[in-house]
């Protein structure tokens, strides 16, 4: 038991520090992903949607692989959702001791267990058609998503709330550089659901311990299946005396002590946390070889057997994955808009394929600029990652997101290629702008592009330069709507024009199409008359440019 806890600890521990230096490029050699290529269910879900082989999910194999050996010893053992919800879970069973009674009166099993196994066939079909509603319950995804856009930036908050209000301490203790370390907290539109979507399954475990992984996890369901095979298991190895210990400590409500021949659902169901072996004081259970009798695997009234869904339920669960791909396109659920996406982004439809809105490249990016999406994109679009200027700017010299994305759904391009890779094109609304609207000299978006594509020119009937902008040279970058000084963005960036491809080969695309990018151009020198006051003494100079 503390060997397992310690196993888990340490797991969540470098789940954490890997998702933390995300933006640095990850720990210990590697890679800030690991854990969202272990996923077993979006390895499978992804490969299926796709129709090819996706490299980087092959450590999907060794989880799967462990399984057939050991059973669900990832899901006891290395799960970060599991570990999160034991730790959570846990804390909430505390604070919640007078619900207690109301566990033992729900009976045996609040819901069948043959939930997963439906809500992984409803997936698996959708999958088969085209669309991935992983996302949805995949156990990797959720629990990075917690992560990246809850807790991390809670905390982050916290340690600067927590420097602002001890700085008098930290002064007279002489830790006067803390007083300036930069906290990049970041603040994601799809905070407060995500936080309540993990309220709900922490009301579900003052339930059921681990009833997320009882009754709802599809991947679960996955892994429950492959362990079927599984060469090592719970075995009676003394004398039972039916104190029923082994069973009170079961995380996955089983009862140990049935023998194993006759409950193939052991195998299945198990998390191989060890619990009763710990909790016998007989010695009677230990791991060891064997497999159940094939015979064994039907059940009976007296030993149930592996718990598998009627065959009706699977036809409509299979049935269900199809209708729901179908409806995400049909009327008010449909797409809207295709929002403007990371730089190395595939075409959308591939995209949509392949996202598994875990977060990660949320979180690795420096400025936030990547935010989830609401419904601008439909249903099919639904928290997927898209490009937000008036929270932050697309940084030239950073290309983190692809490097954490573990499906490949943005590519990681070197930072020569990823110049070329244009994500959409500016777009100036006159009736907004200072310059065009009100004569007024402005030129924010000019000082602030980086590829040189904004311009300011005399134009006949105003006073002051106006802005103009040369597609030609713009990536979509985000800087200039980003620092315009109006409180509604005069300019804004459109995914129109957005080069996106399934592979390499963006710099050859971009020329091709005749697009001029890459590092601005020597800014043009500031004139005298921009600076002299107009006819109400007012300074002229652009906003912010003499402060």
């Amino acid at each position: 038991m503390k060997a397992r806890r310690a196993v888990q600890a340490a797991s969540l521990l470098l789940f954490l520090l890997l998702l933390l230096f995300a933006r640095d490029g990850g720990v210990l050699g590697l890679p800030a992903d690991l854990y969202l290529r272990l996923d077993p269910l979006a390895g499978v879900v992804t490969h299926l949607v796709c129709r090819e082989i996706v490299p980087t999910l092959a450590p999907v194999l060794a989880v799967l692989v462990l399984t057939a050996l050991c059973g669900r010893l990832f899901c006891g053992w290395f799960c970060p959702m599991g570990a999160s919800l034991d730790l959570l879970g846990g804390l909430a069973r505390v604070l919640t001791r007078r619900l207690w009674p109301l566990r033992r009166t729900l009976g045996t099993d609040p819901l069948p267990r043959t939930a997963k196994y439906l809500v992984l066939a409803a997936v698996l079909a959708a999958a088969l058609v085209g669309e991935n509603l992983d996302f949805w319950a995949s156990p990797i995804p959720l629990v990075t998503r917690l992560y990246a856009l809850v807790l991390v930036p809670l905390g982050a908050e916290g340690l600067v709330l927590g420097i602002e209000k001890g700085a008098p301490l930290l002064e007279a203790a002489g830790a006067t550089d803390l007083l300036y370390l930069q906290v990049e907290a970041g603040h994601f539109r799809t905070a407060l659901f995500v936080l309540g979507f993990w309220l709900v399954l922490l009301v579900l475990e003052c339930v059921r311990p681990r009833f997320w992984c009882r009754y709802l996890c599809p991947a679960g369901g996955l892994l429950a299946i492959v362990a079927r095979l599984a060469q090592v298991r719970l075995r009676r190895a003394g004398t039972c005396v039916s104190c029923g210990r082994c069973a009170a400590v079961c995380p996955a409500g089983l009862n140990p002590a049935s023998p194993i021949q006759s409950h193939p659902e052991t195998a299945g169901e198990c998390l191989v946390c060890l619990s009763c072996v710990r909790a016998c004081r007989h010695k009677s259970l230990r791991l060891a070889p064997g497999r159940v009798r094939a015979s064994s695997l039907s059940g009976s009234a007296s030993s149930p057997g592996l718990t598998l869904p009627t065959r009706r339920s699977l036809c409509l669960a299979l049935a269900a994955g199809p209708v729901l791909s179908l409806a995400t396109g049909i009327g008010p659920l449909a797409a809207r808009e295709v929002p403007v996406r990371a730089p190395g982004s595939r075409p959308e439809e591939d995209f949509l394929a392949r996202c598994l809105r875990c977060g990660a490249c949320m979180r690795a990016c420096p400025t936030s600029a990547l935010q989830p999406v609401w419904f601008q994109s439909g249903v099919a679009g639904l928290f997927s990652p898209a490009l937000d200027p008036r929270t932050g700017a697309c940084l030239p010299e950073c290309a983190r997101c692809g490097e954490v994305c573990p499906t490949a759904t943005i590519l990681a391009l070197p930072l020569a290629e990823k110049k070329w890779a244009r994500v959409g094109i500016a777009v100036l609304k006159r009736d907004l702008c200072l310059a065009w609207a009100q004569d007024k000299r402005c030129m924010v978006c000019k000082e602030n592009c980086p590829y040189g594509a904004v311009d300011v020119v005399v134009q006949q009937g105003h006073v002051a330069p106006v802005p103009v902008v040369d597609e030609k040279r713009c990536f979509g970058c985000g800087f200039c709507e980003h620092h315009c000084p109006k409180p509604v963005s005069a300019i804004v960036v459109e995914s129109r024009g957005a080069l996106r491809l399934a592979g390499p080969g963006f710099e050859k695309a971009a020329k091709k199409a005749g697009f001029i990018l890459g590092a601005a151009q020597k800014k043009a020198p500031y004139h005298a008359p921009l600076f002299q006051p107009e006819g109400s003494g007012e300074s002229t100079a652009p906003p912010g440019f003499l402060e």
